[in-house]
């Protein structure tokens, strides 16, 4: 008689903090998606840095949700984007190569791809363009010094 009371205490109990978890895991996905919302609607209106800041913190709270590729996609964007005040092009390719290496089968990662292709592209042609620079002045330097030596020679 125990023991089925005992058993049937455990069994009741099972149910119940299944059901438990299954109810903060619902209440934490809502809680996610409305945090989401929030963050998106931050970028439609222009407010990079907060929504930059937003996504970071989702990033870190929900590591491990449906939404972490996107969240991780967001973060990569924002760092790219060219009227984020915190732009930064190194870290954004290094958060979206990350986010490729981690969610390869990702709805995003057509779009990732791209960013850091045009972006590396990007980086490249500024490199090129400071090297030509450097150049120029070189032979400023040199048209200057053949200047002075033809006003000598022609004294």
């Amino acid at each position: 008689m125990k023991f089925r009371y005992f058993g049937s205490l455990i069994i009741v109990l099972s149910i119940l903090s299944f059901a438990c978890s299954n109810v903060a895991t619902i209440l934490m996905e809502r809680e996610l998606k409305v945090d989401l919302e929030y963050a998106e609607n931050l970028l439609l209106q222009g407010k990079y840095e907060a929504a930059l800041s937003e996504f970071e913190r989702l990033e870190k709270r929900h590591p491990h949700t449906p939404f972490s590729d996107k969240i991780v996609f967001n973060v990569g964007f924002l760092y790219l984007h060219p009227d984020n005040p915190k732009r930064d092009i190194v870290r954004g390719v290094n958060v979206l190569e990350a986010m490729i290496k981690k969610y390869p089968n990702s709805r995003h990662i057509l779009n990732a791809r791209m960013l850091v292709f045009y972006s590396k592209e990007n980086i490249e042609q500024k490199i090129e363009i400071e090297r030509l620079k450097g150049e120029m002045e070189k032979f400023k330097d040199m048209q200057i010094q053949l200047e002075k030596r033809e006003k000598e020679l022609k004294k």
